[in-house]
């Protein structure tokens, strides 16, 4: 009899054994989904680090707020339709009658002429212009209108301007885009605002079959970053937001809830499960005794 007894509890401390190590394993299986969440079509590579500096920030202030500027657009009913906070610089790349590769800087000012076009239901844009540039970008939704992100920038001046000095080819209407192959600039859901701290570049150029005799090439650099289009809030104040993080992935600040539940709800049915066959098994070694 205290065989048997002895027998049992073993086999009682090798089952709790196991489901300390099931639920071990749950829990690193878990941790490690939630390390390395993100949303697949929400992902860039990382930025590299500007060797330009930002503009300077006024007297009274050295936040970050200081240093960015912002831009609100609203629709034609008055409510805002665009609302962006960034800290901007735009590159030029351009050769000069030496024949040599230089570049010109510009900062994004802090009040530009803003225009645009907030109608349609899938489709925003805001164009900027300021000192002879015109900077626009296009907004989108997401096929199944979840999502919104940036589908296109667009820079547009004369090779002329003065920002060059002595370029090679002056006199000419310049048209740089984005490339088509990165059709989704900073993805978010609807009703949440981008954020990021870090550097974000965007390169444009003139497409090959555009007949661009220019050879410029941009980058406009973006750093502390705040950013919201399709808004409907007649507020129009931010929306919650929607983190970048430092790898370069997009991170929604409800993930970490949904990962807590799925791990609870796991434990929860690995117990149960458990619990479940333990009586079955008890209740058949005690129906085999009594035979």
């Amino acid at each position: 009899m205290k065989l048997i007894t002895f027998d049992k509890s073993l086999s009682r401390l090798q089952g709790l054994g196991n489901i300390a190590i099931v639920i071990s394993s749950l829990l690193a299986l878990f941790a490690t989904a939630a390390h390395g969440l993100q949303l697949p079509v929400f992902s860039t590579k990382t930025p590299r680090v500007s060797k330009y500096t930002t503009k300077s920030p006024s007297a009274s202030s050295m936040n970050h707020d200081a240093t960015a500027s912002l831009y609100r657009f609203n629709a034609t009913n008055g409510i805002t339709c665009i609302l962006m906070q960034v800290d901007g610089l735009i590159s030029i790349k351009y050769r000069n009658k030496l024949n040599e590769d230089v570049e010109a800087d510009l900062y994004m000012p802090d009040d530009p002429q803003l225009s645009g076009e907030c109608v349609e239901s899938n489709l925003e844009i805001l164009t900027m212009d300021f000192k002879g540039f015109r900077l626009s970008m296009t907004f989108k939704k997401s096929s199944g209108g979840e999502g919104w992100y940036i589908n296109l920038f667009e820079l547009t001046y004369s090779s002329s301007n003065t920002l060059f000095e002595h370029p090679d080819r002056p006199g000419l209407d310049v048209k740089l885009t984005s490339p088509a192959q990165t059709p989704m600039y900073f993805p978010t859901p609807v009703g949440k605002s981008y954020v990021c701290d870090k550097e974000q570049t965007v390169i444009m150029y003139a497409p090959h079959d555009s007949g661009d005799q220019s050879g410029h090439i941009a980058r406009l650099y973006l750093r502390d970053m705040h950013m919201q289009s399709f808004m409907f809030k007649d507020s129009g104040k931010w929306g919650p937001s929607f983190h970048c993080s430092a790898t370069g992935s997009y991170r929604d600040e409800t993930a970490p809830l949904a990962v807590g539940t799925a791990l609870a709800i796991a434990v929860l049915l690995t117990i149960s499960g458990y619990g479940g066959w333990r009586y079955f098994k008890i209740k058949k070694v005690q129906y085999g005794s009594m035979e």
